[in-house]
Parts: structure tokens; C-alpha cells; sequence
């Protein structure tokens, strides 16, 4: 977004509490999306549970399909909270400017210190400048830290299935157990990825940086209209 240079100094005042501002509403998109988390792991070993040893079988080589399943109405519920919190939130702010533009320069000059870099700055470029938050959550997500599969491990696991079979329904249930338990594993740590960027490499976004950007995005609009 392009501002005009500001016609007057601009007050350190402004800045400083657009900076501020900011740094609050970043911490409770965070606290929103920690606090839904719970909600996204009990579904994942719910789903996991109930599955039949067959299509638990087929997820452990194939987890995307009821990974999109999982996150996707998950992903869409928490940012819609985060929307209507947010949309409060800058509408005060807006509200509050006591001269039409201040704060609106105050973010054109803060933006640096705003944006900040790597992660954040890489969702701000993804984030078109008028957005529905719960609009954000695109396929990225969906497919997002997908542990790489070791075929002679899923190899031995089938011979192992089926000699145990021989030995009776106890060895047989363990190693269905055991192989429900690793997927409810690979499913919440990529859950743990996808939405708090839990082992990504810098400049990697997850959902929160993207709710946290497609805030920045709405309060720029917002600004713009004052």
C-alpha cells in the first residue's frame, strides 16, 4: 500500500502506539490460535480412532487427504474467531485518531518496525491488501511439513502384520495400535507446523503469521478509508 508523505512531522506518540497496538494484537492471535489447538488434537486421534485398520493403513502412506480433512474446517473456524477479535480491535483504533491520517501516516512510517522481517514479512507479500482472514487458509497448510515416508519401514510393518497374524489376534492388535498411535503422532506434529510454525526454517509461514499479516492488511484498508 502507497501513502503520501506526511504534510506535517509526525508525532513520535503515533508511532509508538501503532507499534504498540500491534505487538498486543499479535500476542492474542497467538493466544486464539493456542487456545483452539486443543480442539484440532483431540479431532485428530478421534478421527485416528475410528478409522478402520485398512484406512489407517492407507493414511500412514497417504496422510494429506484426511489431513485437509482435519485442518481445513479447524483452520476456517479459529480465523473467523480471530476476525471478528480483530475487527473490534482496529475499528477502536481507528476511531481513536483524534486528526484524520495520523494514524494512517503512523503505519506508513512504522510499517518497517511493523512488518519486521523473515516470517512475517514473507505472509505480508502473500496476503492481498483487502482480505476475509478466514480466507487465508490455503492449500499451503494443507500439505504442510509432510513427514517423508521410509517405504522399507512401511515394507517391514506389512511383513510384520502378517506373520504376527499367525501368532493370533493379540500381535495383530498390538502392531494396529502401534501404527494408529505413529499416524495421531505425525497427524498433531504437523498440526504443531501448520499452525504455530513449529520447526520451520525462517521465512516459513504458518497460520498465525498469516492471521497475524492479514491483520496488518486490514487495519492498512481500514486507515485508508478514515
Amino acid at each position: 500500500m502507497t501513502m503520501p508523505e506526511p504534510a506535517f512531522p509526525l508525532d513520535p506518540a503515533a508511532e509508538l502506539e501503532m507499534i504498540r497496538w500491534k505487538q498486543a494484537r499479535f500476542e492474542e492471535i497467538t493466544q486464539v490460535v493456542e487456545e483452539a489447538l486443543p480442539e484440532l488434537m483431540a479431532d485428530i486421534e478421534e478421527t485416528v480412532i475410528s478409522m478402520s485398520t485398512l484406512t489407517a493403513s492407507k493414511a500412514q502412506v497417504f496422510p494429506d487427504g484426511p489431513w485437509k480433512d482435519l485442518f481445513e474446517p479447524w483452520a476456517k473456524k479459529t480465523a473467523r474467531l480471530v476476525e471478528a477479535q480483530m475487527e473490534r480491535e482496529i475499528g477502536e483504533l481507528a476511531a481513536s485518531s483524534s486528526e484524520k491520517g495520523t494514524l494512517g501516516e503512523a503505519l506508513r512510517v512504522a510499517r518497517p518496525a511493523l512488518a519486521g522481517a523473515g516470517v512475517l514479512a514473507a505472509s505480508l507479500a502473500a496476503i492481498p491488501s483487502v482480505v476475509s482472514l478466514a480466507t487465508i487458509t490455503t492449500t499451503s497448510f494443507f500439505v504442510l511439513s509432510t513427514t517423508t515416508i521410509s517405504w522399507p519401514i512401511i515394507a517391514v510393518g506389512g511383513a510384520g502384520l502378517a506373520v504376527t497374524s499367525f501368532a493370533g489376534s493379540k500381535g495383530v492388535k498390538w502392531l494396529e495400535d502401534k501404527n494408529r498411535v505413529r499416524l495421531v503422532n505425525r497427524l498433531q506434529g504437523r498440526a504443531l507446523t501448520a499452525t504455530l510454525g513449529h520447526g520451520l526454517a525462517p521465512g516459513e509461514r504458518s497460520l498465525v503469521t498469516d492471521l497475524q499479516a492479514a491483520t496488518l492488511r486490514r487495519l492498512e484498508a481500514k486507515l485508508e478509508s478514515v
